[in-house]
Order: structure tokens, then sequence, then C-alpha cells
């Protein structure tokens, strides 16, 4: 349909060329198309790069994060030593430490087994030289659950904190073992577990704490990865 041209009293200056009309909605009906095949799999494929980075770049940080746990459980292994080689006791329970220049003291027992004696252990290893960090003794009631200015803050989340006497599966009243924060899945505590120990979570010297195993481990011995619930486990030291 052409366009309606209004002539002007010079009908020769009037133009009403055919083949110069436009056909209305022809310029909406452009901009209305919609993507082509190629531009839906060229979208698509941009999306599908997008999350594979997203899941590598996740994959890569809990990597990082079991690595970061394995080398502070090594590093405080040492320390631990290296304090009993020098003081012939374990930090928390140390009780020269006050004259020893380490702070609060312990009741000399050979365990960290109170409150007290819990909320000291960093300050002591601090102190004395075989950790880094600033670290201020104060009551530790729930050693799963130790503050940051107390205890070593750990890569899992939570804390680390160094005690005796925790229940585990398999192991009851374990001497002395390291808390390794709180884990919320099985999956790094597993991780951890085969590259320190054998994989499993009721034998070795990691191991889920007993609270914490219905949730987190099987009935033939193999860590729930995927679990929803906060996953709490331990380095048996002693």
């Amino acid at each position: 349909m052409n366009t309606k041209i209004t002539h002007t009293a010079n009908t020769q200056d009037a133009q009403t060329p055919a083949a110069h009309s436009k056909k209305p909605g022809h310029a909406q009906k452009a901009s209305q198309r919609g993507f082509s095949l190629l531009e839906l799999a060229i979208t698509l494929a941009v999306l599908a790069i997008l999350a594979g980075g997203v899941l590598k770049g996740k994959a890569f940080i809990d990597q990082a994060k079991v690595q970061s746990t394995v080398d502070k459980i090594t590093a405080l292994e040492l320390a631990l030593q290296s304090f009993e080689s020098r003081y012939g006791a374990l930090p928390g329970d140390f009780d020269s430490a006050a004259s020893a220049g380490l702070g609060t003291a312990g009741d000399g027992n050979g365990s960290v087994d109170s409150a007290a004696e819990v909320g000291s252990v960093f300050e002591h290893l601090a102190k004395s030289g075989f950790i880094k960090g600033n670290y201020t003794a104060q009551e530790v009631e729930d050693a799963s659950n130790c503050p940051k200015d107390q205890c070593m803050e750990s890569p899992l989340g939570g804390t680390f904190a160094m005690v005796s006497g925790i229940n585990y599966a398999g192991l009851a009243d374990s001497p002395l073992s390291l808390i390794l924060g709180q884990a919320v899945d099985g999956q790094p505590l597993a991780e951890i577990d085969r590259v320190l120990d054998d994989g499993r979570p009721a034998t070795g010297q990691l191991r889920v704490v007993a609270s914490a195993a219905e949730a987190c481990s099987t009935e033939d011995n193999r860590w729930v990865e995927t679990s929803p619930e906060v996953c709490i486990a331990g380095w048996v030291m002693r």
C-alpha cells in the first residue's frame, strides 16, 4: 500500500514514485526478529563457558582450603612437639607457664582438660614462638566453637582447638586432639583424610566426632561428602 501524497498546485513538483514508498511496520518487524539458531548457539556456548569457569573457580577455592588445612595441621603437630621438647609439658596444661612468660598456667596433669587450659593453648604456643599470632587466654567451654581471640582460625570455618577427652567414632576419650573447625559438609574432611590418613572417618588419626558421626559418616565407615549438616572432625595427636 503506497503512502498517500497531497498534491500542491504545482503538480509537476509532486513525487509519487511507487518504487520509493515504504510499507508501514517494516522496521518494526525487523526489530522484533528473534534470535537465529546461530545466535542462540553462541549465547548458550558463552553461558556454558561462564558456568564452567564458576565451577572450576569453586573447585580451586575448595582445594586451597584443603591444602591450607593440611599445612596447618602439620605446622601445629610440629609446634606441639617443639613445645613439649622445650618445656616437658603440653601447651595449655603447662603449670610453669606464668614464670616462663607464657601467660596463664595450667595444672600440669598431662591433659588439656579444662575450659581455662583449652583457652590458653594458642597463647602458650604463640608466646613461646612456635606459631605466629596474638592470642589471649580465656576460658573456652565449647572446643568446637572457640573464639578467634583464643584459638587459631581454621580454613574450613570456625577455629582449631587443642583439647583432651574428645569422643570420636570408634575412639572414646582421646588423650589429645586438634579440632579442625566446622566444615559445612564432609567433602573437605574426606579430602584431608585421604591426603593425611586412611580416608575413613572412624579409623586412623583423622576422625569424625561422635556427635556428628550419624550425619557425616556411613555405617561402612565412609564420609558423607554431601552432608547438609556441619561436620566436625579432629586430628588425634596422642
